[in-house]
């Protein structure tokens, strides 16, 4: 069977009929509501469908027929990996070429997928799903923004125009800040500011530490953090000027947000001071990579498999946790996280004293208990399938048991590298002197200096859709397939 030209046939019929339902698209979103039809939910659903299915198809075929990636599994790997804003790649793995020896035009489309992905996911969220009737509150449960009690809600179209111009300028600007102070060439810097701010993580070197520029590092550092902050927020403030900055500040999850980030970057300094860095060179290490990982970016400009034990944990945490809600990062979302804490000290506070009466507020408004009960749901059903994942990921014999692990939650995180034992008698060395530690015989690198292109065929596969699902919510994603949606 000729798969590329089967793939390339079902994009096509894909796409047309996914175009030919906009007229009809565009009427139902003219036409009043029905009380029995959900006309705006079943095109939009589809549309949705339709564009990712030949977005997908049609994105794996330059990486096939330019014989850059001929396993048909490698190229639909790296395509999702890409739109999703994973950051894995199968490249510098298996029998795959290394990244630097891929042409320039294959790495300028890789950095696209990802800055087309990033863009795409904060819209569909954003604009998409409140046009299909899903309020702010029930958008909480899946990829939610907090903003639906202020007095200036943007349009849904208004509010899609200024989210890409904030995109689109934001990218531009780490460019030119990439070229200088950064350092970088041109082409370097538009591939990074595409999947910097898109928290992709794609790079046109083996690693970030390749450029050695600590300007580069820097610009990097702001615009994946900026990435991890809520689009959603910013858009619907815009009006405001300046003080839309001070909205997003005083906004709990965004707090949580740069509290989590110091804490990581705290923990894994002092980790690596106490495992021999100088301070600066710690510094540096650790607030580069912990943004990385907290932001599911997957940059690295150090193999921090081989970090002591306290930095590796809490960089396996951060892999679950991820930006703000509204933004390209990946993770659980830290608006959920920041439900959970506060419904944790209220049981702490109830259990002292059982008969206060109290509710749980988010930035003041009060959360339904449906509301909480969906984030505890989403939250298990993340963690179920993290776990679920892992066990099927185990049967590859090329994973151990902490590859697989943690390969299951950076792709469902769509954080990018994953963590595997490592020669514990190079470890101390890599550490102090860099470069990338030797993985224990038979054994996969599925690092940060790694890749995934050695791995099963079935297990690439099975990632592929934990890199969608994952982007797409887990809820959102299985909402599509409930009779119960359809019938609305």
């Amino acid at each position: 069977m000729n798969l590329p030209q089967v793939a390339r046939l079902m994009a096509g019929f894909a796409g047309f009929f996914t175009v030919a339902q906009l007229p009809a698209f565009g009427c139902a979103l003219l036409e009043a509501r029905h009380d029995r039809y959900a006309t705006v939910a079943g095109f939009g659903c589809s549309l949705a469908i339709g564009a990712l299915v030949a977005a997908l198809l049609w994105g794996a075929i330059p990486f096939q027929w330019s014989g850059l990636l001929p396993n048909p599994f490698d190229a639909v790997f790296e395509t999702v990996s890409g739109l999703t804003t994973t950051g894995a790649s199968v490249l510098g793995s298996g029998p795959n070429p290394n990244v630097p020896d891929s042409p320039p035009s294959l790495l300028l489309w890789r950095a696209l997928l990802q800055w087309i992905g990033g863009i795409g996911i904060v819209l569909v969220f954003v604009t998409l799903l409140p046009a299909m009737g899903i309020t702010g509150k029930n958008l909480l449960s899946s990829e939610s923004v907090g903003v639906g009690t202020e007095s200036y809600q943007p349009r849904a179209l208004e509010k899609a125009r200024l989210i890409a111009a904030i995109y689109t300028g934001l990218t531009a600007l780490c460019a030119l800040l990439l070229v200088w102070p950064g350092g970088y060439g041109w082409f370097d810097a538009v591939c990074h500011a595409f999947t910097a701010l898109s928290t992709g993580g794609f790079t046109t070197k083996v690693s970030i530490a390749d450029f050695n520029s600590l300007g580069g590092e820097l610009v990097l550092t702001t615009f994946m953090f900026l990435g991890g902050a809520s689009f959603a927020v910013i858009a619907t403030h815009w009006r405001s000027g300046l003080p839309c900055l001070r909205t997003l500040a005083r906004s709990g999850e965004f707090r949580l947000y740069t509290l989590t980030t110091a804490l990581l970057i705290l923990f894994c300094t002092v980790a690596l001071v106490r495992g021999g860095l100088p301070l600066l060179t710690a510094l540096r290490q650790a607030s580069f990579n912990s943004i990385s990982v907290l932001t599911s970016t997957g940059y690295a400009t150090a193999d921090f498999q081989v970090w002591p034990a306290t930095a590796t944990l809490v960089l396996f945490g951060a892999m679950f946790l991820g930006g703000c809600s509204g933004s390209t990062a990946g993770g659980i979302k830290q608006v959920r996280f920041l439900v959970i804490l506060k419904l944790l000290a209220y049981t702490i506070r109830h259990f002292v004293r059982p008969k206060s009466i109290e509710r749980i507020k988010l930035d003041d408004e009060v959360l339904p208990a449906a509301v909480i009960s969906s984030i505890l749901a989403i939250v298990m059903l993340w963690c179920l399938t993290v776990a679920i994942g892992a066990v099927a990921l185990s049967f590859d014999s090329q994973l151990n048991f902490v590859a697989a692990l943690t390969s299951s939650a950076t792709m469902v995180g769509n954080c990018g590298p994953a963590l595997t034992l490592v020669d514990p008698t190079e470890a101390g060395k890599v550490l102090l002197q860099g470069g990338t530690a030797e993985v224990l015989p038979g054994i996969a690198n599925v690092g940060p200096f790694g890749g995934f292109g050695g791995l099963a065929d079935g297990s690439k596969g099975l990632m592929s859709l934990q890199m969608l699902f994952g982007r797409l919510e887990l809820l959102t994603a299985m909402v599509l397939f409930s009779p119960s949606f359809w019938r609305r």
